[in-house]
């Protein structure tokens, strides 16, 4: 009986993947951004190319970004990120656009402040809605 659960806690120990927490839920929030992020914006980005707009994806490790240009002046930049909160990983939006002259930046969770806007719950249509709220936003000011 006795050896039946160091054996036991062996086999945990053994078995358990060898990843950090860290790597762990980089891997996680990659799966995230090729899986909903990306495909968001792929989503947007052809979208613009009807509206006489350039649209630019880019993906890396740590983000995805959606840039959107009217001729030679970028109109947005929308990139997302993540944070480790006790709650899961909350991405968020970190958002750059031109209002006249000036770049304004600003950042926002893809869920507006409900604490249960991790990974497993932001959605594409999230991701669309937050990133139509900011361009909205850019285009009211009449100044793009």
């Amino acid at each position: 009986m006795a050896n039946d659960w160091r054996a036991e806690l062996n086999n945990i120990i053994d078995n358990r993947a060898k990843m950090t927490r860290a790597e762990l839920e980089s891997a996680r929030f990659v799966q995230f951004l090729e899986t909903v992020a990306m495909p968001a914006f792929q989503e947007l980005s052809a979208e613009f190319g009807k509206h006489d707009r350039k649209a630019t994806v880019r993906q890396t490790s740590i983000s995805a970004t959606l840039s959107v240009s009217s001729g030679d002046t970028e109109e947005i930049s929308f990139r997302i990120l993540s944070r480790s909160l006790p709650t899961g990983i909350v991405p968020y939006a970190e958002v750059r656009m031109r209002k006249g002259q000036r770049l304004v930046k600003a950042e926002s969770n893809l869920k507006g402040t409900n604490p249960a806007g991790t990974i497993e719950n932001v959605t594409a249509a999230d991701v669309i809605a937050g990133f139509l709220s900011y361009y909205r936003a850019a285009l009211d000011s009449g100044q793009v």
